[in-house]
């Protein structure tokens, strides 16, 4: 039997994990991305030339790129969003698509909590300014009795609805796909704008919208309750980023809490907002849960060798 000729195409993987032994034994790896960065769409279709098979992260699976990877016979993702992979070339060209959807669940709903609980007490301004002599203080907020909406509830939203509930915390949610019977305290929207307009928070947990446009729009800001604090630890093209700036202006927003962006490494004018506070997709990025998705990834690849080499 021939042996599964694999690409690691992530930007980061963890050379020394038993999962790396794993594939050794039962892979020929043809390429490691070394480089610490997403591989540009050249980059990618030299390092999947020889490939059956790729451990991949969020770089871009375009048609081009698909369409010049022959061999090419399954995309195993670290992570669960698939949006940067083109399933409809995917699916024509019948490579199976895999990802890692329950490994990341808590560190995101911690890494949530964590953005809340800083603009809430306003904890990066403290630090910052008591290491210069500042002393000046701000009043913070309460959690406690305070209405979360929940835009996109699945694991990640429950998960976080569940933290939130502990806090006594309302939560409402918003998300017209789910199926799974959920807590009777917690309130379904039929319609987003009902959310907004009695949120103090709003979190988001959605996919990206198969267009790219942005689920909380400016028309839809209009409607937020003044004072808002929004987080979003999904993905950054469902908040438009124009308008949230309008709205941080404005005071209608009085803070937000951000993990991703409409483009990546970000660099934009939300840095220039002090009651902002960013970080750089790092929301699953624990030792614990990265380690987890890995080996979920490899173990969906070592499945699909025994479908795909005879």
């Amino acid at each position: 039997m021939k042996k599964f000729n694999l690409a690691i195409t992530i930007k980061s993987f963890n050379s020394d994990s038993l999962s790396r032994y794993d594939l050794k034994k039962n892979c020929i790896i043809s390429f490691l991305n070394t480089t610490g960065r997403h591989l540009t769409e050249p980059e990618l279709i030299e390092a999947l030339k020889q490939a059956d098979g790729v451990i991949a992260g969020t770089e871009r699976f375009s048609q081009k790129v698909l369409k010049s990877s022959p061999r090419l016979k399954v995309i195993s993702r670290v992570g669960v969003g698939l949006d940067t992979i083109d399933l409809e070339v995917a699916k024509k060209y019948k490579i199976k698509i895999c990802s890692t959807p329950e490994s990341p669940v808590q560190a995101v709903a911690e890494h949530t909590l964590a953005l809340l609980f800083s603009l809430m007490k306003h904890i990066p301004m403290y630090n910052s300014n008591m290491r210069t002599g500042n002393y000046q203080l701000r009043p913070g907020s309460l959690l406690y009795g305070k209405t979360v909406g929940i835009v996109g509830m699945g694991r990640i939203g429950q998960k976080v609805a569940a933290y939130l509930a502990g806090f006594g915390c309302r939560i409402v949610y918003y998300d017209p796909f789910v199926q799974k019977e959920m807590p009777v305290t917690w309130e379904k929207m039929t319609r987003l704008e009902e959310l907004v307009k009695i949120s103090d928070i709003i979190t988001l947990h959605s996919p990206p919208q198969q267009d790219g446009s942005p689920i909380i729009t400016a028309e839809l800001m209009e409607k937020f309750r003044r004072g808002v604090i929004i987080i979003n630890t999904a993905r950054g093209s469902i908040l438009d980023e124009q308008a949230l700036m309008k709205g941080l202006d404005s005071e209608i927003i009085s803070g937000a809490g951000l993990d991703v962006f409409s483009y990546e490494p970000y660099a934009g004018s939300l840095l220039k907002y002090p009651q902002v506070i960013v970080t750089p997709h790092v929301s699953s990025n624990t030792l614990e849960s990265r380690n987890q998705m890995e080996m979920e990834a490899v173990d969906n690849i070592l499945t699909a060798i025994k479908d795909v080499v005879q």
